[in-house]
């Protein structure tokens, strides 16, 4: 069974509405999905807005079902120059930027997690390779971004914030739950994938830009999970 999971409705609505054999439940208060999604069993998981929902909804969905992979889905504010409105990012590491341990004096690096290798979470091969393939199933492949997530407890709409990110991390977008979600993904040994379509450009024009281009930007990201399972 594969794992989808988003913290707004907005985000998985329109992967809902194309699952099959649905069976609605809530374990630990978070809203789930059970059916079918093409001929592929999948879990489709509410997860609610920042870290601590997204850690808590992976939590449930790999220890209450049999699940092979996890698929972040959602939106996302553009931090890298060459990412904009409208155009997708497919996740090959991730890192959660207001995570800092380094005035310890430990050499922890900012955004590492103490006693772990790297501040990055890798995502899974085989899911980046089958989200690239969808995703240019569905768009321009200019409009499609590989690389770095960066993740944090902050809806980023101040471009010296963004400017910070990006110099310290190199992400290209920002969001608020994928890398926690790809953090219990690698304690549990479960390939992780998120696909972000850039609602924002994570500046000053951000709080007007994300309700204006959220609704659409979520069915980007959708429609490529969606054409994603039938390659799995």
């Amino acid at each position: 069974m594969i794992g989808i999971i988003g913290a707004m409705d907005v985000e998985i609505r329109s992967i809902l509405s194309r699952m099959e054999e649905v069976e609605a439940k809530t374990i630990g208060g978070i809203q789930m999905h059970t059916g079918k999604l093409g001929k592929k069993p999948v879990v489709l998981a509410l997860c609610g807005v920042g870290k601590v929902y997204a850690a808590h909804a992976v939590s449930i969905v790999t220890t209450h079902f049999n699940t092979t992979s996890i698929i972040n889905v959602g939106v996302a504010g553009g931090i890298a120059p060459e990412v904009e409105i409208g155009d997708i990012v497919l996740s090959t590491d991730l890192v959660q930027h207001d995570f800092d341990a380094s005035a310890t004096g430990s050499g922890w690096l900012k955004g590492q997690i103490p006693y772990l290798d790297s501040p990055f979470f890798k995502s899974g091969e085989a899911l980046v390779r089958a989200a690239k393939t969808a995703a240019k199933s569905v768009m321009p492949p200019e409009k499609i971004h590989i690389g770095r997530i960066a993740t944090g407890d902050q809806f980023i709409n101040k471009s010296e914030t963004k400017k910070e990110i990006w110099q310290t991390f190199t992400p290209l977008c920002v969001e608020m739950e994928g890398a926690a979600m790809a953090q219990i993904c690698a304690l549990a040994n479960i390939p992780f994938i998120a696909i972000r379509a850039i609602s924002d450009k994570a500046d000053g024009t951000a709080h007007h830009d994300f309700p204006a281009f959220v609704e659409e930007t979520a069915a980007i990201s959708s429609a490529i999970v969606i054409k994603m399972l039938s390659i799995l």
